[in-house]
């Protein structure tokens, strides 16, 4: 079994909340880096819950250690600065502007700590008219284009922007910042100098737009293709005809080579005959369960899927195979979290299953890390700076 990890002796120290910045340190505790997240001594990360502890908690900041500190006080200041010292990077979320009235900003300490890769992660990054804005990520996905192109392609009989229950903006914008922090990293490597790096979640959403931003650029735009869900007799399923080859495919599942020979549905005319390509191909799979369609299609090559609900990816063979998931279980019964969604060959990058209570380990920061005797440690809960 493979226990070594990549970024193992890494220091990494966690200011961050919610979304965004945790996951992004908790792939870095994944890699084996040894990850302190910082934390407000009144309820902790908003994601704990009322309890103190959630199962979304769980999933973002598994494998981290907790120290509760009051950073508005002055003592509290200093100790978040002497853990910096001892870090590699330092990870945060707040509002610009924060983290400079506490002292622990980038341009504060990069005349100290020469070496710190700092990664600040917001809405709309550090500088410009909106920088001050609060940002959640479905503020990202309505201020970045993403929302209006993903609106347009529904079609006209939608005119409603989407609901957005899945915080595409956080995940990718976290895991941007994952990638810069390494390149920052292999940069310190070489000319021994840290790095301060500026992630906004706007900028990350209208990376995923690209064709929409060329095609916003020119007077007739050609025809995007679009893909579409193809109904079948329980539900549906999706095809994706992008090449000659899957048309092909296509045409020896159905067992219909007329297909081919239709000019309406060939490359360059297909997305003018949208609604007839969709409406022959449904006269075949409307007949067919989605495992006999989606079955059918693979073996002709056809790149297609059943829609798969959350609730049945715990099951799913292939899901199974790749150990996706790490199973937990703790106060908040037994469950599943994702692991980091890469595997080395040579390396582990499971996620931990210990979860870290609000402070759990401030006592053992302070002692161990900072020297702090026992009363020094009790004379600071007294003064509420930590908890």
């Amino acid at each position: 079994m493979i226990t070594s990890k990549p970024l193992s002796g890494l220091k990494v120290l966690d200011f961050s909340a919610v979304y965004a910045g945790p996951i992004c340190a908790r792939m870095l505790s994944d890699c084996g880096a040894e990850v302190t997240k910082v934390e407000p001594l009144q309820g902790g990360d908003i994601t704990r819950g009322p309890h103190g502890n959630s199962r979304i908690f769980a999933h973002f900041n598994a494998g981290k250690r907790s120290i509760a500190v009051d950073l508005k006080a002055a003592e509290g200041q200093k100790i978040a600065k002497a853990l910096i010292a001892q870090a590699d990077v330092v990870i945060e979320n707040f509002r610009p502007g924060i983290m400079k009235r506490f002292g622990l900003d980038y341009e504060t300490l990069k005349q100290e700590f020469p070496r710190i890769v700092y990664c600040s992660i917001s809405g709309f990054g550090q500088n410009g008219p909106f920088r001050d804005r609060a940002a959640y990520a479905p503020i990202a996905h309505a201020s970045s284009g993403f929302d209006i192109a993903h609106l347009e392609s529904q079609g006209e009989s939608q005119t409603r922007p989407s609901v957005w229950g899945i915080m595409i903006a956080d995940m990718l914008t976290g895991s941007y910042a994952f990638g810069a922090i390494q390149t920052a990293l292999l940069g310190r490597a070489s000319s021994d100098k840290g790095d301060f790096i500026d992630v906004s979640m706007m900028e990350s959403m209208i990376s995923l737009i690209p064709g929409q931003v060329q095609a916003a650029q020119v007077e007739k735009p050609p025809a995007a293709g679009g893909f579409h869900p193809i109904s079948v007799s329980d539900g549906f399923v999706m095809i994706c005809i992008v090449s000659e080859k899957n048309l092909q495919g296509l045409a020896r599942a159905m067992e219909r080579p007329a297909l081919l020979q239709d000019e309406r549905f060939g490359r360059t005319q297909r997305h003018k005959h949208m609604p007839e390509f969709i409406s022959e191909i449904e006269s075949w799979s409307s007949g067919l369960s989605a495992i006999k369609c989606e079955q059918a299609l693979n073996d002709t090559g056809v790149p297609c899927s059943m829609y798969v609900a959350p609730a049945e990816l715990f099951d799913h063979p292939q899901v199974v195979s790749r150990k996706v998931f790490t199973r937990l279980n703790d106060a908040r019964g037994e469950f599943v979290i994702q692991n980091a969604p890469f595997h080395f060959s040579g390396s582990d990058t499971t996620t931990s299953t210990e979860v870290p209570e609000l402070g759990q380990h401030t006592d053992e920061i302070l002692s161990t890390k900072l020297g702090f005797d026992a009363a020094e440690v009790k004379n600071l809960r007294v003064q509420g700076v930590v908890g």
